[in-house]
């Protein structure tokens, strides 16, 4: 299967399945898979991170490799669908320490800011969470900001984050 030729029949999510099907575990398989998501036109690199999240959903220890430039790729801006599978992705994994604070840096920029999704500040609040789980002294700032996004925020953020300050208290 040519991953690109793939990518362009279709955005959905019969044929993110598709392709991650055919990726299974293979390694190989999953860097030009990554080639694709790192890649400068929007609709490829879209495409791909939709496949890329079936396939990091399966078999999570893929992406390990990619964390670092993930997390580097996210201080470029990305799009709003490489912005969110990025963040989703990374919720669930260790990030390497000398990553940290580039990804809080950014998370805190995400929930901070009034453009923002709703799902990139829903997981950026989660990463921020499992951070503060090595860095306690992160919890008094993650908590204000929590407290100000809730206030005026729809009832997926207000959800979300009375969860996360409730284990925050613990």
């Amino acid at each position: 299967m040519n991953l690109e030729t793939q990518l362009a029949i279709e955005h959905s999510k019969e044929n993110a399945i598709c392709i991650a099907n055919h990726i299974g575990q293979d390694t190989r398989l999953f860097d030009d898979l990554m080639q694709l998501f790192f890649y400068p036109e929007y609709r490829v690199s879209q495409r791909a991170a939709h496949a890329v999240s079936h396939c990091v959903d399966r078999h999570p220890a893929l992406i390990k490799p990619y964390i670092g430039k993930m997390i580097e790729n996210l201080q470029l801006n990305p799009e709003v669908a490489i912005r969110r599978n990025t963040v989703r992705l990374l919720q669930e994994q260790e990030i390497p320490e000398k990553y940290q604070g580039l990804l809080v840096e950014k998370c805190f920029e995400y929930l901070l800011s009034s453009s923002e999704t709703i799902a990139v500040k829903a997981f950026s609040m989660t990463i921020l969470h499992n951070v503060c789980k090595t860095y306690p002294e992160l919890k008094s700032e993650l908590k204000i900001v929590i407290e100000d996004a809730i206030q005026y925020g729809t009832p997926g953020i207000v959800n979300r984050g009375n969860k996360i300050l409730a284990q925050l208290a613990k």
